[in-house]
């Protein structure tokens, strides 16, 4: 009756053996994770010259906001560095320059951004916001370089005249994702027309 059992029981262990030996074995490493290609795009959408009662002429601003958007047909997550540049530069006068940089401070909504890291669903945007005050590099006010002449007939408001409309264009590069590297907007053009009073003790310069 022992000898019995002793031989299954053998046989059994022999069989098992004999299965995990001769069973296929997963030889095949996981793939490697790269990112997909195109996650992120990036457009300047406005840009705006500041009314007097907020930049008065002589001290003019113009509002440039930017947006983002996953086009990525899956939610994309992972750590965020903010960090990028925006060059604008004069068309008539193209050594008239001026360069912004940006961070998450531009970020219009920093909430999207938890411990260092931000989630994008299919679709969602996020936007940014620079200002430039009509300086270039060296400091130099764009404005004073621009056309004025025969002032009489360029009154466009009450003690305010109006230059010739002047044309600028924005390139635009930004990391938001160290993993995607950075990306570039398509050039903007946009439109400028330089502001001055006739009188500075009066409005809207006073």
């Amino acid at each position: 009756m022992r000898c019995k059992r002793f031989t299954k029981q053998t046989i059994l262990s022999l069989i098992i053996l004999l299965v995990v030996f001769f069973s296929p074995h997963c030889k095949e490493a996981l793939p490697v994770y790269t990112p997909p290609e195109k996650v992120l795009a990036l457009n300047v959408t406005l840009v705006e010259q500041l009314n007097d009662h907020i930049a008065r002429p002589g001290q003019q601003k113009v509002r440039i906001t930017l947006v983002g958007e996953n086009i990525h047909d899956e939610i994309f997550w992972d750590s965020v560095d903010v960090k990028g540049s925006m060059r604008i530069w004069w068309k008539r006068k193209p050594l008239r320059f001026r360069t912004l940089y940006l961070n998450e401070k531009n970020l219009t909504n920093r909430e999207i951004v938890h411990n260092k890291k931000m989630i994008l669903l299919p679709g969602q945007r996020f936007s940014m916001d620079a200002y430039w005050d009509l300086r270039n590099d060296d400091g130099l006010y764009l404005p004073s370089e621009m056309d004025f002449g025969d002032a009489m007939k360029r009154y466009c408001w009450y003690n305010v005249i109006c230059s010739n409309p002047e044309d600028f264009v924005i390139e635009l590069s930004l990391q938001i994702f160290p993993r995607l590297g950075y990306i570039t907007a398509p050039p903007k053009e946009f439109t400028f027309i330089g502001r001055m009073c006739v009188n500075r003790g009066y409005p809207p310069c006073n």
